[in-house]
């Protein structure tokens, strides 16, 4: 009877909860009113010395006041509904700190914490200013007292300010009834009221927003910046207002520029919230003006962000929405998941994740009870000497712990962190471990972490911590041994602690941290203690990082993020205020850390605990700014923070993101997360998974020595072996793409595993099964399942006391989908959402008792007072209701306005708000949907147009006497007299009204006003604006005036006044109208006038010499006149600017000889003509420049210094030295003198000329026979000069001098005919081709001095018998040079006065061994022969001495006696010959040979891998010998065949002795020169594609992994798949090959739960595919409308033969549009088919198959398009449809 009764009772309760469940509750809504309190702090003016702190070097001053008892706390000002202080604040004087900006703060202070918002104003001046203090971000929840303020920094310290608090404002709403109810099984929030925009603020047509996306750039901090301008066409006051825009893309961070922007804003629920900054510019926004504000910076995701639409809030009341603004605070980034499907085969389970990713932890178990405790049969117990570890004489067990990472070594700072982590991983989502079975698991890693902690821990008497163990093993020692741990050596004695001087704050810290997270999940006491023991140490010692041995691995950048996150738990952990203090200490300013949670860095965790919340913001930037900044944009959008250790970097975000979620009710990183863990999964570019074991793509060989199997080295063994699976490590991830990821557990870099990876990827994988449980798919849903240990490897054992026997299966674990058991017949829990769990098995109503209970009276009727309202804009009025009947149980209305922009109501009052028609309607709220209406018209207020917004006058000419006037006509299109109306001028300076408008307008009347320009306007533009008010709104008319310049008539006439080669100076006369003249000038005679650049002076400068010009003047042009008409143009040609350079070419040229005018006018040339030969002579005493072809040219220097002779053709050139002593003449290059230069005297005096080379090519040459290159009466000096003479070459009737120079003369006649000649210096090489019969080439009637230089006379070449080289008519000849006469060389001699035609002379000869001459020269007779002194030059210009490598030189006389080459032979009396004799030495080839490669030609050479061994020949030359092979030498290789150095070694034989060694390069060859053949296209699998490659050079064939390695991409979808081939070994490069995925007819490939076959292999988006079967048979089966089989989408247009047939599950087909074909027997035998939809209207007798719906479900129904209802049933009766089913529309 009991069980009866208790049966009805609970079936009662159920149906009560379902009819609750049910009903529709009527909408309550809530009108937030915004409130604000005055706190009226002291306004008195306060002084101030600024003083400076702990914290700045700069000094500060501050003003505090507190609020009233009754809102003492942050947390009663909450309560109260405040949200922001306003505080008006006023600065008298200030002094600010030496190169410092100084600022403003304002803050709110309460128990040990402060905070400001993070906000700072510059203050550069005295004034009032205004801020703002968002309290809802700073705290809500603290009940200390609190004090605000504002302080003053970066002050000149112990200067004073004089400043005062104005007021202090507290805003907020107040909600005035309770939430709106939620759906269904909901609950609404009862009581906060919160703001939304639609009850706050309005919205209409006539206020809207246009934003300005700035250049569409990212700027230098990669954020876009974007401006908004309110257009308000209203005729309202606008005092706020809010932008709500639509965003494609998801916003990751927001950023305001606060400091100087009019903008704020925030990303929150995929909306963008924009404001304005009201501490830079107010939200005021008049009738009829808009505003525009500037800038406001955002970043999207990689896949980009774009601003789709824009809506406006607005509001007359100040500070409306700051309410609603602070309950967004917290959201201000986030990121969606922008990663695509690119594997479809992988499951992403993460129930079975996060039970995996904990085997890592017995993987690295320490200890002597790893054997008892491990999950993984192949691990036993190791290193139980750590047991027995010293420290001060005491044993310290310091055994236990975990491995670090592949090695053995424990090293504290990552055993801390991922205690921590693994901690926070269950802070927040606890949840998981519970409904996946792995909380018993997680809690014993846990429980041995924390042991371990305590052991390491050193207590003194007092329970002080004295020291703490933070290392055991030698890194060193450790990452040398490969191998099993159980089998390493001992390790004794390498336990490392800390000291006073490695303090090792860093470690200390985290495992504090990590100890409190322990105490927060489990409230473990002891845990605790230890944890507030080990931070007293680490705050009490001298703060420093680790400094001692484990600092080589893991170097830490700080200590202060481990401490400021070890004093967040604690304070999180005890409540303490002092660990928030020692939190604000060291982390109280931390900006953005740029960097992902991790061992070194564990700001991000620090960040999200902080007791101060204004560092939420900062969390938020970081973990937004890493995923915009980090996002790759290939292989599928991961975000790669590092290269190394990739995925844990990622998985640690992950991580990050889905804990900010979870504590702040948020989904703005989960999506995000659920996309990247994906990626980590499979599903990315290469198809690979990261995490070991857990699919068919994992990693299969980690860098673990202990799973590996094997002892000794990996090298060579990183591919092949593996003993164990690793189940569950997360490897370190690809470094760039994850197609060139190699797995290989060499590659430490890539494949290492850790503790501190797996520590996030177990945080990760746990808050995703919750992100899954509570916001995934279905599908998604059903994923999540836990695998018995059986089933995820047979290496795993059941531990002592493990929950389940070690045998979870799926009914021990929470189904996500309903946060329940998975047991049958239960009742499922109530949710968040407060749905109501379904109930299984059946209910009947025998088996229920409805309770008995009257029912309630409805209404039945609403009458109104009025049913028709007509009111003006602002007016209001009350509708009055009557309810029947009386006796209703609930008379209460809902009231309502069709329009709430136009009419209002509240209670049935109702106000006009715009003008139109609206319904207020009023609806019983007992469910009855009884109502009344009532209609309100607003009426058209008088409203004012005006037949035109502008007028412009355009024809006015400057001295016009009267403007036209404009007549403007007002009207009034309202439905109300328009009143008040009035004109005005903004300026009226430049206008005037002529007739005012009418005072007021009646509806549909109008009115005029008239207005004109004033006279007088001088030229230029002019405009005002006419305002035209009224009482109901005002328009604006503007009025523009444009006065025309006058006309000019004055001429200006030109004169030139001075001309210089560089500039021309004119002036000008003006006629009729006076005016300031301007002048031009141009090249171009007839310049256009507008291109003409005019200026005020008169003189140019800057000019081209020579060059003609042609100057222009106007009257200039006046603000009111035109500039006057243009001058003719005068034509000026400047002057040479070096007078005294003539081109003799150009002297027939009259312009150009006028141009040669010196600086004070006088030409510097005379120039006639006469029988077409002109002369020039020169006027000035001046150097004169000869130039220029001029044959018919005869130059007379006359009154010249001096002249040079350039590169000149002339006829001839007299020269006239005067008595100015020597005249000299410079030459330079070749000149051309016909009749050569001739000297003469003026005077009495000879005249002497000196002639002088530029260099050896300065050159004179004559034509006229006879004729004397150079003539002079006086001395002639010539040096450095080159003369070819047809007569004479230098004929002087004084003495011709050489002292220098290289000199030559080739003549016909003597070459020097002089009275004396004197050659002391230079060379001299003198020919005389013509000589006569006792002609000589020098000549002299008195003495020949060759004394000096080299002096060659030869005569060789004249036809006369009897010529001489050198002869004196009557004098001395004195030689003492070198001179060689008559063409033979000759050898120095002693002075030798000799009188008569010639010196006497013997002849020496010297030959070769075989008596061939080879040199010959005269001596005087008598001379002493220096045979050291005799150089003979080979042809070749080698040394006749050292010819021949390997021999000594000896001279042999005609008596057969031998002479050292360098030995003195005595006087010579006669011609003598001696003949080479040569003696042979050993020569050592190391020291005396030139060796250089054949090829190159010196010692470097360089070849290119053929595969065979190179030899490149060399050549060796000794002493001018170049060597044989074989003979002198022999030559040996090595190293000649492979890429890199070869060596070349020579060595001497024969005579030559010694050895030299070289090298030479041999480059690898390029790859890209190969032959590589591959397929040219591979059909399409659904997996990589890989086919094989052939790589030939020449007639080798390279080999793989040898020669070359070949890398794939795009190798999976249709298209085009990329294969590179890389060259290693002897080749480098890559060579790029493609090869097509194509389709094929009659393929079959799985995609989702359906197999389908190709039908149409077209690739262009015109494929088709027939499903053929299924993967999985379920209840529901939806035919898609289209498929992705490799990236392109294909139809499906049919369902294949038999594919459903016998299918006994299903239960509803949907087919796609597309579907047009079923074939036969589809659905053959599908008994429970019920339900079948066709949305394809294409189907026929012929595309439905025979059979293809017998043996469904009688009473089917089928639903057909409904145009296709009468054909579709007689297709589908036909084929198998039973005549009981149901087919309709």
């Amino acid at each position: 009877m009991r069980k009866k009764a208790a049966s009805r009772i609970l079936a009662y309760v159920l149906t009560l909860c379902m009819i609750i469940g049910s009903i529709t509750w009527p909408e309550i809504t809530a009108k937030a009113e915004s409130i604000t309190l005055d706190l009226k702090p002291d306004t008195g003016w306060k002084t101030v010395t600024a003083a400076t702190d702990e914290w700045s070097d700069y000094g500060k001053a501050e003003i505090r006041f507190s609020p009233s008892s009754d809102l003492a706390s942050m947390k009663a000002i909450a309560d109260a509904g405040y949200k922001t202080l306003k505080i008006t604040y006023a600065v008298d004087t200030f002094t600010a700190a030496s190169g410092q900006n100084a600022g403003v703060m304002p803050f709110a202070s309460y128990g040990s914490s402060w905070s400001n918002n993070d906000k700072w104003i510059d203050l550069s001046k005295s004034g009032q200013f205004e801020t703002v203090l968002d309290l809802s971000s700073i705290s809500t929840t603290s009940t200390e007292k609190v004090a605000f303020g504002i302080q003053v920094a970066n002050l000149q310290e112990n200067s004073t300010i004089k400043f005062r608090i104005v007021s202090a404002v507290l805003s907020g709403t107040k909600s005035t009834s309770g939430g709106s109810s939620g759906e269904s099984g909901g609950s609404g929030d009862s009581g906060s009221g919160s703001a939304d925009l639609d009850s706050i603020g309005n919205t209409s047509s006539s206020v809207t927003a246009s934003l300005a996306d700035g250049d569409g750039t990212a700027k230098g901090d990669g954020y876009y910046e974007t401006e908004i301008t309110i257009n308000n066409k209203s005729n309202s006051y606008i005092a706020d207002w809010i932008a709500v825009a639509d965003v494609s893309g998801s916003v990751t961070a927001v950023k305001d520029y606060s400091s100087w922007s009019a903008l704020k804003g925030v990303f929150s629920d995929g909306k963008l919230y924009i404001y304005p900054n009201t501490s830079k510019k107010s939200g005021a926004v008049n009738a009829g003006s808009s505003v525009s504000y500037s800038k406001l910076g955002y970043t999207g995701t990689a896949n980009g962000v774009s601003i789709t639409g824009v809506k406006v809030y607005y509001s007359s009341q100040s500070g409306a929405f700051d309410s609603f603004i602070g309950s967004l605070s917290s959201s201000s980034g986030g990121a969606g998941d922008n990663t695509g499907e690119i594997n479809t085969d992988v499951e992403y389970n993460y129930a079975k994740l996060l039970q995996e990713s904990l085997y890592l932890y017995d993987a690295n178990m320490c200890g002597s009870d790893v054997s008892a405790k491990s999950e993984f049969s192949w691990r036993s117990n190791c290193h139980t000497e750590d047991a027995k570890t010293t420290y001060n004489g005491k044993t310290v067990d310091v055994s236990g712990g975990y491995h670090d990472a592949g090695d053995h070594a424990k090293f504290g700072l990552p055993q801390a962190y991922s205690a921590t982590v693994l901690g926070l991983a269950h802070m927040e989502f606890a949840e998981a471990f519970a409904d996946t079975a792995t909380e018993a698991h997680y809690k014993r890693i846990m429980d041995r972490f924390v042991a371990y902690f305590e052991r390491c821990t050193v207590l003194g008497s007092d329970g002080s911590v004295q020291a703490f163990c933070y290392q055991v093993g030698d890194g060193n020692v450790d990452h040398g041994y490969w191998g099993a741990p159980e089998k390493q050596s001992s390790r004794s004695g390498q336990a490392t602690f800390t000291s006073d001087s490695d303090t090792c704050t860093d470690i200390v810290s985290e495992t504090a941290a990590a100890l409190a997270a322990y105490y927060i999940n489990y409230k473990d006491k002891k845990a605790l203690s230890y944890a507030e023991k080990l931070f007293t140490y680490a705050d009490t010692k001298a703060k420093k990082n680790s400094s001692g041995p484990a600092s080589t691995f893991y170097s830490s950048d700080s200590w202060e993020d481990d401490y400021a996150l070890a004093a967040a738990l604690l304070y999180k952990a005890t409540g303490k205020s002092a660990y928030a203090t020692k939190y604000n200490n060291v982390y109280g300013g931390r900006t953005n850390p740029n960097w992902a949670l991790c061992w070194n860095n564990v700001a991000q965790a620090a960040l999200l605990y902080s007791p101060n919340s204004s560092k939420k913001s900062v969390f938020v930037e970081n973990q937004s700014g890493l995923i915009a900044s980090k996002t790759q944009s290939g292989d599928n959008n991961f975000c790669l923070i590092d290269s190394w250790g990739s995925a844990r970097y990622n998985t640690a975000h992950q991580m990050t993101g889905l804990m900010y979620d979870t504590i702040y009710g948020k989904t703005d990183y989960s999506s995000w997360a659920n996309g990247q863990m994906k990626y980590i999964l499979g599903n990315n570019a290469g198809s690979k998974c990261f995490v070991v074991g857990y699919n068919k793509y994992s990693s299969k060989y980690p860098h673990h020595r202990a799973s590996s199997g094997y002892q000794g080295s990996v090298t060579g063994n990183a591919y092949t072996k593996q003993a164990h699976v690793l189940v569950g490590a997360l490897v370190g991830g690809p470094a760039g793409s994850s197609t060139s990821y190699v797995d290989s557990s060499e590659d430490y870099n890539q494949n290492e595993v850790a503790l501190d990876y797996n520590a996030s990827l177990v945080g990760a994988a746990a808050g995703l099964y919750l992100y899954v449980k509570n916001s995934g798919t279905d599908e998604e849903k059903a994923a999540q399942k836990v695998v018995p240990k059986s089933e995820v490897s047979s290496e795993l054992r059941t531990i002592s006391g493990e929950s389940g026997g070690g045998t979870t299966t799926e009914d021990d674990t929470k189904d996500p989908s309903t946060g329940s058991t998975g047991s049958t017949g239960s009742t499922g829990s109530t949710g968040s959402t407060g749905s109501t769990g379904s109930t299984t098995g059946s209910t009947t109503e025998k088996d229920t008792e409805a309770p008995s209970e009257t029912p309630a009276v409805k209404v039945t009727g609403i009458s109104f007072d009025k049913t028709y309202i007509t009111l003006n804009v602002g007016d209001s009025d009350e509708i009055k209701a009557t309810v029947t009947p009386a006796d209703a149980k609930d008379v209460s209305l809902v009231w309502s306005s069709s329009d709430k922009a136009k009419v209002s109501v509240q209670n049935g009052k109702i106000t006009a708000l715009a003008a139109g028609t609206a319904t207020i309607t009023a609806t019983a709220k007992d469910g009855s949907e009884i109502k009344s209406d009532c209609v309100v018209k607003v009426l058209t207020p008088g409203k004012l147009s005006c037949s035109s917004d502008a007028k412009a006058w355009t024809d006015l000419v400057y001295g016009y006497t009267n403007a036209n006037h404009a007549a403007i006509e007002l009207s009034n299109s309202g439905e109300t007299t328009l009143t008040d109306v009035k004109a005005e001028l903004k300026d009226g300076t430049a206008f005037q009204i002529v007739s005012s408008p009418a005072g007021q307008i009646s509806a549909g009347n109008k009115t005029t006003v008239s207005v004109k320009p004033v006279n007088g306007l001088g030229a230029g533009i002019y405009s005002d604006t006419l305002v035209i008010s009224t009482a109901n709104g005002s328009a604006n008319v503007t009025l523009k005036a444009t006065v025309a310049k006058g006309e000019n008539t004055a001429v200006v006439t030109l004169t030139k006044t001075s001309v210089t080669s560089d500039s021309v100076t004119v002036s000008g006369q003006v006629s009729g109208a006076a005016g300031e003249i301007e002048y031009a000038i141009s090249g171009d005679k007839n310049m256009v006038e507008s291109k003409l650049v005019w200026q005020k002076d008169a003189q140019f400068t800057g000019l081209k010499e020579f060059t003609t010009y042609y100057v222009y003047s106007r009257v200039k042009e006046t603000a009111n006149v035109k500039a006057g008409q243009i001058s003719q143009a005068l034509g000026v040609t400047t002057l040479l600017s070096d007078p005294f350079v003539i081109d003799i070419g150009r002297l027939n040229d009259s312009r150009y000889v006028g141009a040669l005018v010196d600086s004070e006018g006088n030409p510097t040339v005379k120039v006639s003509q006469s029988g077409g030969i002109i002369s020039v002579s020169f006027t000035e005493n001046k150097d004169y420049t000869i130039t220029g072809n001029g044959e018919d040219v005869i130059v007379d220097t006359v009154n010249a210094s001096g002249i040079t002779v350039d590169n000149a053709t002339v006829k001839k050139i007299t020269v006239r030295p005067g008595n100015s002593g020597t005249f000299v003449i410079q030459v330079s290059g070749e000149n051309k003198i016909a009749d050569g230069i001739t000297c003469v005297s003026d005077n009495s005096n000879a005249a002497d000329v000196k002639v002088s080379g530029k260099d050896t090519s300065s050159k004179i040459s004559t034509a006229t026979p006879g004729a004397a290159a150079i003539k002079a009466d006086g001395n002639i000096e010539i040096d450095n000069i080159q003369i070819k003479s047809d007569g004479k070459g230098i004929e002087s009737a004084g003495t011709v001098k050489i002292a220098g120079g290289s000199n030559s003369i080739d003549s016909v006649s003597s070459a020097i005919s002089a009275s004396d000649v004197e050659i002391t210096g230079g060379s001299v090489d003198a020919k005389s081709s013509g000589l006569g019969d006792g002609e000589s080439v020098i000549s002299a009637d008195n003495s020949i001095k060759l004394v000096g230089g080299s002096v060659t006379a030869d005569a060789s070449g004249s036809a006369g018998g009897n010529s001489f080289g050198v002869k004196s008519d009557d004098g001395t000849i004195i030689v003492d040079g070198d001179v060689s006469i008559g063409g033979d060389p000759i050898y120095s001699k002693d002075p030798v006065d000799s009188k008569g035609d010639s010196v006497t002379m013997v002849k020496v000869v010297f030959t070769d061994e075989n008596g061939n001459q080879l040199y010959a020269s005269s001596v005087n007779k008598g001379s002493t022969l220096d045979l050291s002194k005799i150089n003979i030059t080979m042809s070749d210009g080698t040394d006749y001495k050292t010819s021949r490598a390997g021999y000594a030189l000896a001279w042999q006389d005609e008596a057969g006696t031998s002479y050292n080459a360098d030995s003195a032979y005595g006087a010579v009396s006669e011609d003598i010959t001696f003949k080479a004799v040569w003696t042979w030495i050993v020569v050592d080839i190391s020291v005396d040979a030139n060796i250089t490669f054949a090829a190159t030609g010196n010692a470097s050479y360089k070849t290119t891998y053929t595969g065979a061994a190179i030899r490149p020949a060399v050549k060796v030359v000794s002493r001018g010998r170049t060597l044989d092979a074989g003979t002198d030498y022999i030559v040996s290789y090595s190293s000649n065949t492979n890429a890199g150095t070869a060596k070349v070694v020579v060595k001497g034989q024969g005579r030559y002795k010694g050895s030299k060694t070289f090298t030479f390069a041999i480059n690898k060859q390029a790859i890209s020169k190969a032959s590589v053949t591959i397929t040219k296209s591979a059909v399409y699998t659904g997996k990589a594609i890989t086919p094989a490659v052939k790589v030939t050079c020449g007639k080798r064939t390279l080999t793989a992994g040898k020669d070359y390695r070949v890398a794939y991409s795009s190798n999976k979808d249709f298209g085009k798949a990329k294969v590179v081939i890389m060259g290693i070994g002897n080749y480098s490069g890559t060579q790029t090959k493609y090869f097509d995925i194509t389709a094929a007819v009659g393929k079959i490939y799985a995609n989702g739960n359906y197999k389908y076959k190709i039908t149409n292999a077209s690739l262009n988006g015109k494929g088709t595919v027939t499903l053929v079967s299924v993967v999985k048979k379920t209840k529901t089966v939806v035919v898609p409308d289209t498929i992705k089989l490799g990236g392109k989408t294909f139809k499906v247009t049919a369902i294949g033969k038999a594919a459903f047939k016998k299918n006994v599950k299903v239960t509803k087909v949907t087919l796609g549009k597309n579907v047009k074909t079923i074939g036969a027997k589809a659905f053959y035998g599908c008994k429970k088919l019920r339900t079948v939809v066709i949305k394809n209207t294409q189907m026929t007798g012929k595309t439905v198959g025979s059979g293809a719906f017998t043996g469904t479900y009688a009473k089917m129904t089928v639903k057909v398009p409904s145009k296709k209802l009468k054909s579709y049933k007689t297709i589908l009766l036909k084929r198998g449809v039973s005549k009981k089913a149901v087919i309709k529309k």
